[in-house]
């Protein structure tokens, strides 16, 4: 963990004379989904998903949130930091966190095996012609069988294209090797059970393959509404999905 934040901090002081942005910006977007799917997998159905970040030469910091209209659903509090270069890099870390997981469902909860927390690494490469995006869990819960840790990692090609007044962004994306299990408690101590297998697998598949169409509609005089439709499968698991929905951006 030490090394990722010295690996951060060493490019932001390498690229910071070459930025221009002077002065931090904001962003801020809630997203209406008619349903959450994450990297092949359904988390839950119809959610409100908001999202702030603060960023300044080119260092962000950001969270995200997933809240299901279905209180039986699990909540998702994503918080992350990370870096965008100006010539297409981008490395980072996120913390996910996810109701129904840990004991009473208490967030501030850090300590080693009894943590529903999951850190996650990412580093990758985006331009005009598409991203290639590595994602690997290098603490927290994600743990193999026999107790020790999984490091679960993704890896997701996206290619956008114009067609016919639409914006698509064509993906894919594939597990590696064998990925790791969450677990849950019962109570403060006691281990309940290995829960799911993040991403499914035991081995190398692919996991995810999707289409998305987006568009930017006029509403009403200078008010525009950016509403998208995706197919989303798992080949591996041989399921598919459609969803569709649309954002509310401020700044």
């Amino acid at each position: 963990m030490n090394r990722i934040f010295a690996l951060l901090l060493l490019a932001v002081s390498f690229c910071h004379p070459i930025l221009a942005q002077d002065s931090p910006e904001a962003t801020m977007q809630v997203d209406l989904v008619s349903r959450y799917m994450w990297r092949g997998q359904q988390l839950s159905g119809a959610a409100l998903q908001p999202n702030v970040e603060v960023s300044w030469k080119g260092a962000y910091i950001g969270a995200w949130g997933s809240m299901p209209f279905d209180n039986s659903e699990s909540d998702e509090i994503d918080l992350s930091i990370g870096y965008r270069a100006p010539f297409g890099v981008n490395i980072g870390i996120t913390d996910y966190w996810n109701s129904g997981i840990a004991y009473k469902d208490i967030y501030m909860g850090y300590k080693k095996q009894q943590t529903a927390h999951q850190f996650e690494g990412n580093i990758g490469y985006e331009c005009k012609y598409g991203s290639l995006q590595a994602y690997t869990y290098f603490w927290g819960n994600d743990y193999k069988l026999d107790g020790k840790q999984a490091f679960s990692t993704y890896i997701e090609l996206a290619v956008p294209f114009r067609l016919a007044g639409l914006d698509f962004t064509a993906m894919a994306g594939v597990v590696p090797f064998e990925s790791g299990y969450y677990m849950k408690w019962t109570d403060e101590y006691a281990l309940y059970a290995y829960e799911e297998r993040n991403y499914d697998p035991d081995g190398f598949a692919c996991v995810m393959a999707a289409l998305r169409a987006e568009k930017e509609l006029n509403l009403f005089g200078s008010l525009k509404l950016p509403v998208f439709v995706e197919l989303h499968t798992n080949p591996y698991m041989q399921t598919a999905n459609i969803m569709a929905g649309f954002s509310i951006k401020a700044f």
